[in-house]
């Protein structure tokens, strides 16, 4: 079941019906039963629980609009916390493949196609050392670092945009690369943002 405190709107998911709030140590009153949360999609769950609690505000005499308040704040910085860390994991452990899919996994979801644009200028220098490179027909290191640091950054870009939309993988990735006017290098790498689970 979902308990809410009346004085300060702080609910939690319990077990027991006579508990008092963690936050200000008021006694709870029970939100929602557990018949009723087998009927909510838990998607959805947090938009109904603000609803519900936010008639307390308006029609319960033992609302405190300070502890209201202080524990709103406090919960908005927590979510804001938690959002960045989900972020950051999801940076973190994306999976990419040029291919369609992960051996051990199953793609559980679709959220489109994401691209990451790098435009790079190779510099005098580097542009005078490919020349002579090209004269003597030697590799270019300079030229070959600037393209390695576009595609790099390039997939980053790609990773932060997916895990952005939700993702934690992107299949089907494309890297293509343009040289324009000035010795100005671009890169586009771009693929589809999925969501991946483990196959039990």
């Amino acid at each position: 079941m979902i308990l809410c405190c009346k004085h300060c709107g702080n609910c939690r998911e319990s077990n027991h019906l006579a508990e008092n709030c963690d936050y200000c140590g008021n006694e709870m009153v029970q939100l929602l039963s557990d018949e009723e949360l087998s009927h909510i999609d838990p998607k959805e769950l947090p938009q109904i629980i603000e609803a519900m609690r936010a008639g307390y505000q308006y029609s319960n005499p033992d609302y405190d609009e300070k502890l209201w308040d202080s524990r709103a704040k406090k919960e908005e910085i927590q979510r804001a916390e938690n959002e960045k860390q989900d972020l950051d994991y999801r940076e973190k452990t994306h999976m990419v493949t040029t291919g369609f899919q992960f051996e051990g996994y199953e793609i559980v979801s679709y959220l489109g196609i994401v691209a990451g644009e790098v435009v790079l200028g190779t510099g005098f220098l580097s542009e005078f050392t490919s020349s002579f490179a090209d004269f003597f027909g030697v590799q270019s290191g300079m030229f070959e670092e600037k393209l390695e640091m576009a595609r790099h950054a390039a997939m980053d870009k790609l990773i932060k945009k997916s895990a952005a939309l939700g993702g934690n993988a992107v299949i089907g990735i494309d890297i293509d690369y343009n040289m324009f006017s000035n010795n100005v290098i671009g890169v586009i790498a771009n693929g589809t943002s999925v969501v991946i689970r483990k196959i039990r």
